[in-house]
């Protein structure tokens, strides 16, 4: 008698966990907790590149391939260390030996590469500034080789 309502008590046990009364034959499955979102974080993650952020890069992409077509044009200097040092390369589009159109100059004293569309012998217009391992320092505008930003009003 005891073992029979062992076996009662177990079967109405499962029979109830089975079949709530909120939810019925099918309990709902336990979902993954939801961790809390910074609005801030939120805000950046779908915040889209600026016009000029967008032209920089294309300028870069356009400059880059340009290059490829081009022997380096290079400026040694014999003054500063003994023999001559690479002061500047340039592949890229020239007009009258000129840096003009797109093209990337390549600074090794400064650790810096530039990109993007150049006039009068400068960066002018848009494209970045990377070191030569190539992490970015900065992409935008450019005005006469510095960067637009650096010429507003404060």
């Amino acid at each position: 008698m005891m073992r029979m309502m062992t076996r009662a008590r177990t079967s109405l046990v499962v029979g109830l966990a089975a079949t709530c009364v909120a939810c019925g034959p099918r309990a709902p499955a336990p979902k993954e907790p939801v961790a809390p979102v910074d609005p801030k974080a939120e805000a950046t993650a779908t915040a889209l590149p600026s016009a000029d952020i967008l032209a920089a890069r294309a300028a870069e992409a356009r400059a880059r391939t340009v290059a490829a077509g081009y022997a380096p044009i290079e400026q040694y200097a014999d003054d500063i260390y003994e023999g001559p040092a690479l002061m500047a390369s340039y592949q890229g589009e020239t007009v009258d030996g000129v840096y003009e159109g797109y093209g990337v100059l390549t600074l090794p004293d400064s650790n810096v590469v530039m990109a993007g569309l150049f006039a009068n012998g400068l960066l002018n217009g848009p494209g970045t500034e990377r070191d030569m391992q190539g992490e970015l320092f900065h992409e935008g505008l450019y005005v006469d080789g510095l960067p637009a930003e650096y010429l507003l009003p404060e």
